[in-house]
């Protein structure tokens, strides 16, 4: 008997998985790169919240909407430290935060931030 398979036809390829909608992971890399940026960039956090495909996107909205609250509440803190040399340091570790979040989001990872995700969970 001989081990040769080259007369036979490849295997058929997996159909794409989409979790549009209600999965837990990103559906492409334009997922991942959204999410990501959100951390960094109110804007574009805003935008994934608006634009068609990915407002549906369990994964981008999530990411989306925690990015955009822990946006809001470290340029707060910092805001309201400012008279005091705290609020640099506040913001440097704030932005440090968000960057290690954006990392972890572009290796498709779902996580909660502590405190800002009970407080936007309903939006998500």
């Amino acid at each position: 008997m001989s081990d040769d398979f080259t007369g036979a036809p490849p295997a058929p390829e997996a159909p794409p998985v989409a979790f549009v909608g209600g999965g837990d992971g990103p559906v492409n890399d334009t997922s991942k790169i959204l999410a990501a940026l959100g951390y960094v960039f109110w804007v574009v956090a805003l935008i994934a919240i608006l634009i068609e495909p990915y407002k549906n996107e369990k994964f981008v909205r999530m990411h989306a909407v925690q990015g955009l609250a822990l946006g809001v509440a470290i340029w707060v803190v910092t805001a309201v430290t400012s008279f005091v040399l705290i609020g640099f340091f506040v913001g440097i570790a704030g932005f440090i935060y968000q960057v290690i979040l954006a990392v972890k989001a572009w290796n498709g990872e779902t996580f909660e931030v502590p405190v800002v995700y009970g407080i936007v969970k309903q939006y998500i």
